[in-house]
């Protein structure tokens, strides 16, 4: 099994790429599964949240995401500051561990600070693949706007991810990524390396 990493400022795509990864294996005969850090993160502040602000921390509603989001950033990174960057990455170390599939996508590969964070954990520790992506848009004089980072933790990290990253990927906002050729081809050969990694895991 192998861990391969997805990194990138918000709405650049990382749950679309990881679904259109996970699709393309499977048709190769490959299984595979998603992860997220945040997933331990939203765990830890479930209870609390429900009992003493009568807030859903699953919500998909972003009105009532943006009630807590600050919360979670908040209570992330104390936890991360305690542990050297390790909390959270040990929590989803040992779910992964359980996973017997082929491939397990982390898709929210959000921090190089520490010595032993989350990109030396997918590239040392684990052996696997960081993958960066950046998104953009073309405005009416056709240049390019990408997206930027939605706070300053983005901001400090992401040109480490993209600089450490095995694979980076530009693409562009499109209305249906899955009938895009330029998409399907960078999807095909992000694809064909993440098989040659299973097939050569060191």
């Amino acid at each position: 099994m192998i861990v391969v990493g997805i990194s990138g400022v918000a709405r650049s795509g990382k749950n679309l790429l990881c679904d259109l990864l996970m699709q393309n294996l499977y048709i190769e005969g490959y299984t595979s599964k998603q992860f997220a850090l945040a997933s331990d993160l939203k765990n830890d502040c479930d209870e609390f949240l429900y009992k003493m602000c009568d807030l859903n921390v699953w919500t998909d509603l972003t009105e009532d995401k943006t009630q807590f989001r600050e919360f979670l950033v908040w209570y992330g990174s104390l936890k991360r500051k305690q542990t050297n960057g390790r909390y959270w990455i040990e929590k989803l170390d040992r779910r992964i561990s359980t996973y017997e599939g082929d491939v397990a996508f982390v898709t929210d590969v959000r921090y190089d600070s520490y010595e032993k964070d989350e990109v030396h954990w997918i590239k040392e520790e684990r052996q696997g693949l960081l993958i960066h992506l950046k998104r953009f848009t073309r405005d009416d004089s056709n240049s390019l706007q990408f997206t930027k980072p939605a706070n300053q933790h983005e901001y400090s990290n992401d040109g480490s991810l993209y600089t450490n990253a095995d694979i980076n990927i530009t693409w562009e906002t499109v209305k249906d990524p899955k009938k895009n050729d330029i998409i399907i081809d960078v999807v095909n050969d992000t694809t064909k390396k993440i098989i040659e990694k299973i097939k050569n895991p060191y």
